[in-house]
C-alpha cells in the first residue's frame, strides 16, 4: 500500500547573487587594505632607517672633518713653538766619531815614515811560485 502523499509542491528559491558578491568584494577589500597597511608599515620602517642611516653618515663625516682640522690645528701650533724654541740639543749618541791619533790619544810617528808600511819578513828564502829544474 502505498500512501500518496499528496502534498505541497516544492518550490525553489534562486539565492540572491547580489548579496554574495558584495560579501566577497567587502571580503577582498578587506585583505587588500590588510596588506597595504604592511606594505606601507614595512615602507614607513624603510625610509625611517635610511633617514638614521643618513643623519649617522652626516655625523661621521662632521667628526672627520673636526678631526682633520684638529690635526691642522696641532701641527700648526707644533710648527709655531719650534720655531719659537729653536732645535733641540744634539744627543750623546748624534755626535761624530774621534778621527785621529791625536784625538783618540795614541802616540805615533810623523811625517814620511808614518807613511810606509815596515817589512816583517827576516828570511831570506827562495821565491814563491812555479819552480822548474
Amino acid at each position: 500500500m502505498c500512501g500518496g502523499g499528496g502534498g505541497q509542491r516544492a518550490t525553489i528559491y534562486q539565492p540572491d547573487y547580489d548579496a554574495y558578491d558584495r560579501e566577497f568584494e567587502l571580503q577582498r577589500d578587506a585583505i587588500n587594505q590588510q596588506m597595504s597597511n604592511s606594505v606601507m608599515s614595512m615602507q614607513t620602517q624603510l625610509q625611517g632607517s635610511l633617514r638614521d642611516q643618513e643623519r649617522i653618515r652626516t655625523q661621521i663625516n662632521e667628526a672627520k672633518v673636526e678631526q682633520a682640522e684638529d690635526e691642522d690645528d696641532l701641527r700648526e701650533e707644533a710648527m709655531r713653538l719650534s720655531t719659537l724654541i729653536g732645535a733641540p740639543p744634539p744627543e750623546k749618541s748624534a755626535q761624530a766619531p774621534e778621527i785621529g791619533s791625536r784625538d783618540r790619544g795614541i802616540k805615533t810617528s810623523k811625517g814620511k815614515k808614518s807613511l810606509r808600511i815596515g817589512r816583517t819578513a827576516n828570511s831570506s828564502s827562495q821565491g814563491t811560485g812555479l819552480n822548474i829544474t
